[in-house]
């Protein structure tokens, strides 16, 4: 009979898979070397969309959103509908189009705007440079969450239904016996026993995995990508519920949240040919970065022009050479048995929690059923070359 499982990361993936495991009846065990969602998960702009070009991550993606927005069961999770616009170049006309017809088949909302009709809908755009019509999306089911509070409300559900959570105490190796897991020995010298670990370690994945004895030529195809994130105070003219803007055309996004501030940030794909040493990334966003992506998100929003600079931070994202998941058993990769992973989420982690925490669960029950065909996240796909797609070059954190 197999023991209880450890999950090492309390993020909203590992917190959201510690709720699907323990109401499913499994032992568990939620293990933070800090606070309830205070790694990356609190550094999210926490934007909930479906507009993804993989039908696979569409689908969970859509499933995630409905969790998020009806939440009370669980607890809060702050979601707010406020729509999101979706602004493409002439050059992913084709994508635009083949990825509204998948995602209307699957349930998504999404219309299709001309220029005019956008442009009433939402006078304070820019449109100046998009095409008159077909490039212009809306998501009206779209909007935002409180990462932070949906982490928090998962592990309190957890814990109610009887899961253990140990905080502010971080794994410092992975324990084996004859090939197999058998403990976890944490930072203060106690040691958890368990027989199945859940990695949910984000980008300090491999630095545990080399503490635990794994080779380097084993280490999982994870680098960790620094993001800048843009904090603005809006001008009064701008302030209240407005759409979340994802601007295909600039490369950039921009989240309007609650009464006055603005989040915004690139989805260059550029940007992701930046690797750092988790542990000693930076901590401070340029100012020839905030100038520049100032003057960008003036030109599409003009009231901006006005806006006071509130704030700038850096996320993480754990990336993969595809910028989709690994959600795997490791057992037989890295010879200890007992161990899985989900993990190089790539920027998406939030806004599909609820879907990786029922994948998860699933995984580690070995069950036939998949509510989302799992396959496609396999380890394997990096050596046979089956890597996943996006139908949106040059684009990072799209899908």
């Amino acid at each position: 009979m197999p023991g209880r499982v450890a999950i090492i990361g309390a993020g909203s993936t590992g917190s959201s898979t510690a709720y699907h495991l323990s109401k499913a009846g499994v032992p568990v065990v939620l293990i933070e070397r800090d606070e309830i969602g205070h790694g990356m998960t609190s550094r999210s702009t926490a934007i909930v969309r479906t507009h993804y070009s993989n039908e696979v991550v569409a689908r969970m993606a859509l499933y995630s959103l409905k969790i998020l927005r009806d939440f009370s069961s669980i607890g809060t999770s702050g979601f707010i509908q406020c729509g999101m616009l979706i602004l493409a170049a002439e050059q992913f006309r084709k994508a635009i189009e083949t990825n509204v017809e998948m995602l209307r088949r699957i349930g998504a909302a999404e219309d299709v705007l001309s220029k005019s009709v956008a442009q009433k809908s939402f006078p304070d755009l820019n449109l100046d440079g998009l095409s008159e019509d077909g490039l212009i999306v809306l998501e009206p089911e779209s909007g935002y969450a409180d990462p932070v509070a949906t982490a928090g409300a998962y592990a309190e559900r957890a814990r109610e239904i009887g899961a253990e959570i140990i905080l502010r105490n971080g794994v410092k190796r992975i324990e084996a016996s004859d090939g197999k897991i058998s403990s976890l020995l944490l930072e203060d010298g106690k040691k958890v026993n368990c027989d199945r670990v859940l990695l949910c370690t984000n980008v300090w994945t491999n630095n545990l995995l080399m503490r635990s004895g794994i080779e380097e030529d084993d280490l999982l195809p994870l680098r960790a990508v620094p993001h800048p994130v843009v904090v603005y105070r809006r001008p009064l003219n701008y302030q209240g519920k407005r759409v979340i803007v994802s601007d295909y055309y600039n490369k950039a996004y921009y989240k309007p949240e609650g009464q006055s501030l603005l989040f915004g940030g690139s989805i260059d794909a550029s940007i992701d040919s930046t690797s750092v040493d988790p542990d000693n990334a930076p901590s401070d966003v340029p100012f020839e970065y905030v100038s520049s992506y100032s003057e960008q998100i003036s030109d599409r929003i003009p009231a901006m022009r006005n806006a006071e600079f509130h704030s700038a931070y850096i996320g993480m994202y754990d990336i993969t050479p595809d910028e989709h998941p690994i959600i795997d058993n490791l057992s037989t990769a890295l010879g200890m048995e007992g161990l899985y992973c989900c993990v190089g989420l790539s920027g998406h982690g939030f806004k599909l929690c609820p879907a990786f925490g029922v994948i998860n669960t699933e995984m580690i029950q070995g069950s036939y059923k998949q509510t989302f065909d799992r396959s496609h996240f396999a380890l394997d796909r990096f050596k046979s070359g089956k890597l996943l797609s996006t139908k949106y070059p040059g684009l990072g954190s799209v899908g």
